[in-house]
């Protein structure tokens, strides 16, 4: 094998073979089955002695709040519904593939194949992909986000603060703050009223229409 070959061999397009316990893969899976598919991978690692090559799997979360009977609750979904990672040295330093290791993952129950597509080689994931993953799980899981989303012309009730149990009709969204401008009605005219996602919560369609609606342009 000439230098430059082997020079190749042990990269990835333009950059190096990862070591094994810094490969991260996509596993494309059933949506639904994530833990489930965690649970048979572990099964895996303690059945199969598996363990010098899987390192660990990841469902990635983040926290959301939730209302429910007028209370608020933080509750934890999936950030990448069908889809586990795992951290498993599936790459050679040479740039071979475990065949039998791939063969296996891709035999485990409600997985649906590696994220790069069932016919082709997977690949892992670059070293900026696998730092972005995670700033972005903890980023998730600083604050929580609403679980409900809302949209212009909304009917929404008040929860809390000095307006609770009015109605009011959602004027301006600002969803990467989870803030909300919502015309009430005080003396018979819309005011316009800043609040949180999470002081204010949809009203039931066959229960719309008793607000005021604000004047939109």
């Amino acid at each position: 094998m000439s230098r430059t070959h082997e020079r190749k061999s042990r990269h990835i397009g333009e950059r190096p073979v990862p070591a094994p316990k810094d490969q991260w893969y996509a596993l494309h899976v059933l949506s639904g089955k994530e833990r489930r598919v965690v649970e048979n991978i572990d099964r895996l690692i303690k059945e199969e002695e598996m363990g010098s090559v899987i390192f660990g799997t990841l469902v990635p979360t983040e926290k959301v709040e939730d209302v429910r009977n007028g209370k608020k609750y933080v509750v934890e979904r999936k950030l990448f519904p069908g889809y586990v990672y795992i951290n498993m040295g599936l790459r050679r330093p040479d740039n071979s593939l475990d065949n039998d290791a791939w063969y296996r993952i891709q035999a485990v129950d409600g997985v649906i194949s590696f994220a790069c597509g069932r016919n082709k080689e997977p690949l892992p994931m670059s070293k900026k992909d696998v730092e972005d993953l995670f700033n972005e799980i903890a980023r998730r899981q600083e604050v929580a986000r609403p679980k409900v989303s809302f949209k212009v012309k909304d009917e929404v009730m008040v929860l809390d603060g000095a307006f609770k149990d009015q109605r009011g009709i959602v004027e301006e969204v600002d969803p990467e703050h989870g803030k909300l401008r919502v015309g009430v009605s005080i003396f018979g005219r819309s005011t316009p009223v800043d609040l949180d996602y999470s002081q204010v919560v949809l009203v039931p369609e066959d229960e719309r229409g008793q607000a005021e609606p604000p004047p939109f342009s």
